[in-house]
C-alpha cells in the first residue's frame, strides 16, 4: 500500500460535516453541493493559470485542482435532523397529533382536519417502517441509542419516501402556523429536546438534549456499517448549540460549518419565498435564551459563535452566476480537511484566531470575546478580550459566599459590600450548600444582579470593558503607533459604544463573526462621511480546534514529494557527480591515449 495513503486513511475513511445557520444563509445549498456526484456538476470557479495578483490565487490554484482530482473519493450521505424529528411523530397515533394541533391552533379546526387529511395515507402506510427503525428497543429508556441499524439505513437513507413526507408535512404546517411564533417543526425539535416526546413540552429531563444527535449517530453507525466503515456525513442542519457539542465531542473529524451572511441578504432570499412581513417574522429562531432553555431550544447564536469553519455566502454578484464566493471556500475547506497543511492561512484567518485564543483569558460568566487589532499590512499591533480593569478580580474568580462572609474585601466594591446586593445575594443563596455545586466555585454576575434591583436592563453596569476596547486601549497604555486605517478582529461584533471608538480613531475594517443584536451598524458604522465609515467584513475562515486540524500537515510537505516522485537529491546529487567523476576518467583516458599514439607516431618516423 502507498505509505501516503496508509497516513491520511482515517482521515480519508471518516469524515462528519454539520451545517448551521440562520434561515436563508444556505445551509442547503452546501448540502447539496456536497452530495453532488460529479465535481463538474458542483460549478466551482475556475482558477486562474497565469498572472496570479497575489498568493491567494495560487493558493486558490492548489485546492482546486486538488479537489478535481479526489472528488470521486468522497461520496457524502446527507442526515437531515427534520427527518428525525418527523420520525418521532410515528410514535403516536394520528388522533394525538389531531388534537395537539387543535390545542396549538383553536380557532382553526377546519384547517387542522385538512392537514390530517393530507398526511393520512402517507402517515399510514410509513408508520410500520419508521417503527421498525425502533421497534428492538421499544421496552428500552434508551432507545435513541439502540436503533436496528439496517432498518435505519434503509428508511432514512435509501428510501426517500420519509424525506418526501418531511417536505410535504414541512408545508402544511407552515400555512397553519402563526408566522408571529416558531415554526411547528422548531416547536417539535423544542420539545423532543426537552422532554423526549414532540407532542409535549413539558417535564424537562435533560438527558433528552441530545435526542436528535443521538439518532443522527445511530445513522452514521449504520452509514458506516453499510460502506465498509466508511462514510463522509453532512448533517443539515445543527440548531442546538449542544447538539454540536456532542459531535465535537465524540468525533475528532468532526467540522460545525457557519453559514453567514448579512441580514439584508438573508432577507431578501427568504422574500422569494415568504411575504416580507413574514420573512421577518422568521427571526424569532434568534432570540436570547434562558440558562434551561439552552438545553432544548433553537440556538443559532450560539451554533454559529462555535463553528469551526466560518463560510460567507453573500448575495450574488453577477446574474446568472451563483454562489461563487461560497463554492470557493467550499473547494478550500474541503482539501484542507483532506490533505492538512496543503495551503496556509489567510492573514484574516490568522488573525481571528489570535483573537479566537485570546478569547480564553477572559474572566467573564456571561460571554468570552476576543479582539486583535492589526495595521493595513495585517501585522499585529494589539491583543484584547473582555475582562476587568486591571487590578480587580475577574467576576469567575469571585466566590459570592465570601462577599456574605466578608472573606475577601479587595474582590468586591463597596456598592456589592451595601446591603442591596449583599441582601439579594443572601436571599438567593440562603438554601446554598457546597455539594449542590459539585465543587465548582459559585460566582455572580453583577450587572444581571443589579439590573434586577433597579428592575430594567442596561449594559453599562457590565463590570468588564468590551475586549475591542480594550484592545484599543493597550495601545494607549503601552505606547505604540496610531490605529488609523488599521484593522479590528473581533469573535463578535462592536457594540455601539466600540463602535464609537473604532470609528473614532480611524478603524479602516472590522473584521467580526456574529452581529451584536443592537443598533451599532445603523446608527454609527453607517453614518458620517463615506470616507470615514469602517468597512463591516462578515469572518470566512477556520478557527480554534480546525485552525490547528487543517494547516497543521502531517508530515513535512517535502517528506510527501520525496515519497510521492521517488526522488532523493542526495542520490540524484551523487549520481550526477559519479557520472561527472567518469567522464572526467574517460576524457583523461582519450588524452593518455592520444599522447601515446603521438609519441609511437613520433618512434616510427625516426
Amino acid at each position: 500500500m502507498d505509505p501516503l495513503s496508509e497516513l491520511y486513511r482515517l482521515r480519508n475513511d471518516f469524515v462528519v460535516i454539520g451545517l448551521t445557520g440562520r434561515l436563508g444563509s444556505g445551509c442547503t445549498t452546501v448540502a447539496e453541493l456536497l452530495t453532488t456526484k460529479n465535481f463538474e456538476d458542483c460549478s466551482f470557479p475556475l482558477p486562474k493559470s497565469s498572472d496570479f495578483l497575489s498568493n491567494e490565487e495560487r493558493k486558490y490554484r492548489i485546492v482546486y485542482n486538488y479537489l478535481h482530482e479526489n472528488w470521486s473519493n468522497w461520496k457524502f450521505v446527507l442526515v437531515r435532523p427534520s427527518d428525525i424529528i418527523v420520525s418521532f411523530l410515528f410514535k403516536h397515533e394520528l388522533n394525538s397529533i389531531k388534537k395537539y394541533l387543535n390545542d396549538t391552533f383553536p380557532e382553526k379546526d377546519s384547517e387542522v382536519q385538512g392537514v390530517i387529511d393530507y398526511i393520512n395515507d402517507d402517515f399510514e402506510s410509513l408508520k410500520y417502517f419508521v417503527q421498525k427503525v425502533f421497534d428492538q428497543s421499544s421496552t428500552s429508556s434508551n432507545y435513541r441509542n439502540t436503533l436496528d441499524l439496517d432498518a435505519a439505513y434503509d428508511v432514512f437513507i435509501i428510501d426517500n419516501k420519509l424525506a418526501d413526507f418531511s417536505n410535504k408535512l414541512k408545508i402544511k404546517l407552515a400555512e397553519l402556523s402563526n408566522k408571529s411564533k416558531p415554526s411547528l417543526f422548531q416547536v417539535f425539535g423544542n420539545n423532543l429536546r426537552k422532554s423526549g416526546n414532540v407532542l409535549n413540552d413539558q417535564n424537562f429531563d435533560p438527558a433528552n438534549c441530545y435526542a436528535i444527535s443521538e439518532v443522527s449517530n445511530q445513522l452514521i453507525k449504520a452509514i458506516r456499517k453499510n460502506s465498509g466503515k466508511k462514510a463522509w456525513v453532512v448533517i443539515d442542519s445543527i440548531r442546538n448549540s449542544l447538539e454540536a457539542l456532542y459531535f465535537k465531542e465524540r468525533f475528532s473529524a468532526f467540522y460545525l460549518f457557519g453559514i453567514n451572511t448579512e441580514n439584508k441578504t438573508r432577507i431578501e432570499r427568504l422574500t422569494k419565498l415568504y411575504s416580507q412581513q413574514d420573512a421577518e417574522a422568521l427571526d424569532i429562531e434568534y432570540t436570547n435564551l434562558s440558562s434551561e432553555e439552552k438545553f432544548y431550544e433553537q440556538d443559532i447564536k450560539s451554533c454559529i459563535q462555535v463553528a469551526d469553519i466560518h463560510l460567507y455566502n453573500p448575495q450574488d454578484e453577477q446574474p446568472g452566476i451563483r454562489y461563487q464566493v461560497l463554492k470557493k471556500q467550499l473547494v478550500r475547506y474541503l482539501s484542507l480537511i483532506k490533505q492538512p497543511g496543503i495551503i496556509t492561512p489567510t492573514p484574516e484567518e490568522r488573525n481571528m484566531q489570535i483573537a479566537y485564543t485570546a478569547k480564553y483569558n477572559s474572566g467573564c460568566i456571561s460571554r468570552q470575546v476576543g479582539a486583535v487589532i492589526t495595521d493595513q499590512s495585517f501585522s499585529l499591533k494589539s491583543v484584547g478580550w473582555n475582562n476587568t480593569a486591571e487590578g480587580q478580580t475577574p467576576c469567575l474568580l469571585r466566590n459570592v459566599t465570601d462577599l456574605i462572609n466578608d472573606t475577601d474585601s479587595t474582590a468586591f466594591s463597596d456598592h456589592e459590600k451595601g446591603d442591596d446586593v449583599k441582601g439579594i445575594l443572601k436571599e438567593t443563596y440562603k438554601d446554598f450548600r457546597t455539594g449542590t455545586f459539585n465543587g465548582r466555585n459559585i460566582s455572580f454576575c453583577f450587572k444581571e444582579v443589579h439590573n434586577c434591583i433597579d428592575g430594567h436592563k442596561n449594559q453599562v453596569h457590565t463590570r468588564s470593558l468590551h475586549a475591542e476596547e480594550n484592545a484599543m486601549l493597550q495601545i494607549a497604555k503601552y505606547g505604540g503607533e496610531g490605529l488609523k486605517n488599521g484593522y479590528l478582529f473581533t469573535t463578535a461584533s462592536p457594540c455601539e459604544l466600540c463602535s464609537k471608538k473604532a470609528y473614532q480613531l480611524g478603524i479602516k475594517k472590522i473584521f467580526y463573526i456574529d452581529p451584536y443584536p443592537g443598533i451599532a451598524e445603523k446608527q454609527i458604522l453607517r453614518s458620517g462621511q463615506d470616507n470615514h465609515k469602517p468597512e463591516l467584513v462578515l469572518f470566512n475562515g477556520a478557527i480554534g480546534r480546525a485552525y490547528h486540524q487543517l494547516f497543521e500537515p502531517f508530515m513535512a510537505y517535502k517528506d510527501e514529494l520525496k515519497i510521492l516522485t521517488k526522488y532523493d537529491y542526495d542520490n540524484a546529487i551523487s549520481s550526477i557527480n559519479k557520472d561527472k567523476v567518469l567522464d572526467d576518467l574517460r576524457a583523461m583516458k582519450e588524452k593518455i591515449e592520444k599522447r601515446i599514439r603521438s609519441i609511437e607516431d613520433a618512434e616510427t618516423d625516426n
